[in-house]
């Protein structure tokens, strides 16, 4: 069992020979616990600022951060890849694709927040478990902080630190829950499912505009205007280095453009119309409400984006008795397991398998290469479960003790 008690000095790392002297050394662990800082608050696009690790290093744990800012973090791209130690991390995605934009991708993680969900927790946040798992208690108030800023300081240091010094300590206790549940293959499964979706985002293809909540009420001159809006925003914020919330948030964009505003006056009486970064912005979100208008509609290309996926109603019951029976099936599964449901099923495995099930109905021909498609399922769960997802497909119970 790992334990912080010999936790040694704090190693920074500015320049590439410190780099390299980390790697070299972080290298020969069995496992290294990871973490990063970046700026997205603050910029248009985020940067990643800093890297913390810890590492099994004698009888205690080394820790550094490296000021990514200052020097290049492509050097772990050798220990971070394949054939390197297991890396430990707390909600990989952010770090994941910050690591993978910066020449350092990972494989070979375990996701200590994946462990904790699947292992029935409610509260699964790094602070939350370190405080109920191993009465750790880490202070997050730096945790909106701007990490491009420099120098940083030493109390900086150590609290970036805090957020690896006992990860490894809690992948142990975890792991050996898990271990003794007997669901290792399934967290592996979801931590490596976890991790190509971080680094491949399942694409939406409709347009920043579209994807704003509240923009499928628009009428067609309203949903005109908030696509020319959209784009003034989008520009300002490249401009300045800024996040686009921080230009003019979506809901005053999409009170422009219900109330269509014809003067700065009318501008200014919206939440928002001409505060702050707004305010500079008044005359461009006046044309953008004027070109709209005559617009009078997003382009036909762009307009199936706003339209519902209308089903009939056989296939509303159809989908449904589905759903209801891979659900039934889940909870079932689960307390014969005595698990949690994501152990049977993740969310989206279960979603997948609806689908599959759906296409093939009746057990048609090619419902076993589609649920072998199914990303992240994985082949233990299909291994498990292949004769009860046939016995769903064929519109029957799952066959006695098949899950066995």
């Amino acid at each position: 069992m790992t334990t912080t008690t010999g936790a040694r000095a704090l190693l920074p790392a500015r320049t590439e020979a410190e780099v390299e002297q980390i790697v070299a050394r972080a290298g020969r662990a069995p496992r290294i616990a990871v973490d990063v800082e970046a700026n997205g608050l603050f910029v248009y696009r985020a940067q990643l600022c800093t890297v913390q690790l810890a590492w099994e290093e004698d009888d205690g744990i080394a820790l550094a951060v490296i000021d990514s800012i200052a020097t290049s973090v492509r050097p772990f791209a050798r220990i971070f890849g394949p054939g390197g130690p297991v890396k430990v991390l707390h909600d990989l995605t952010f770090d994941a694709r910050l690591l993978d934009e910066s020449g350092a991708p990972l494989a070979r993680v375990r996701d200590t927040s994946v462990a904790a969900r699947f292992l029935g927790y409610q509260a699964t946040g790094l602070a939350s478990l370190l405080a109920s798992e191993l009465g750790v208690k880490i202070d997050k108030y730096l945790q909106q902080h701007d990490w491009a800023r420099r120098p940083l300081t030493d109390e900086q240091m150590v609290y970036l630190a805090g957020d690896v010094r006992d990860l490894l300590a809690l992948d142990d206790h975890l792991g050996a829950l898990a271990k003794a549940r007997e669901i290792e293959d399934e967290i592996a499964e979801e931590c490596q499912h976890k991790l190509a979706t971080a680094k491949n985002p399942p694409r939406d293809g409709r347009p920043a505009y579209v994807r704003i909540k509240g923009a499928a009420a628009l009428d067609p001159v309203g949903r005109a205007v908030l696509r020319r809006l959209v784009r003034v925003r989008e520009d300002a914020a490249g401009a300045a280095d800024v996040p686009p919330f921080k230009v003019v948030g979506n809901e005053t964009l999409l009170a422009i453009a219900t109330k269509l505003p014809a003067d700065r006056g009318a501008l200014h009486a919206l939440p928002g119309g001409t505060a702050g970064r707004a305010g500079p912005l008044a005359a461009a979100f006046l044309h953008a409400v004027v070109a709209g208008v005559q617009d009078g509609d997003v382009p036909e290309d762009e307009r199936m984006a706003f339209l519902p996926v209308r089903l009939d109603r056989e296939q509303i019951v159809k989908r449904r008795a589905i759903e209801a029976k891979v659900s039934a099936f889940r909870r079932a599964e689960a307390r014969l397991r005595r698990v949690d449901e994501q152990v049977v099923l993740p969310g989206h495995c279960a979603q997948e398998l609806v689908e599959a099930l759906l296409a093939h109905p009746g057990g048609a021909p090619g419902l076993t290469e589609a649920v072998a498609k199914i990303s992240g399922l994985g082949a233990c769960r299909i291994a498990r479960y292949a004769a009860a997802f046939t016995a769903l497909a064929e519109d029957r119970g799952p066959p006695p003790n098949a899950p066995a």
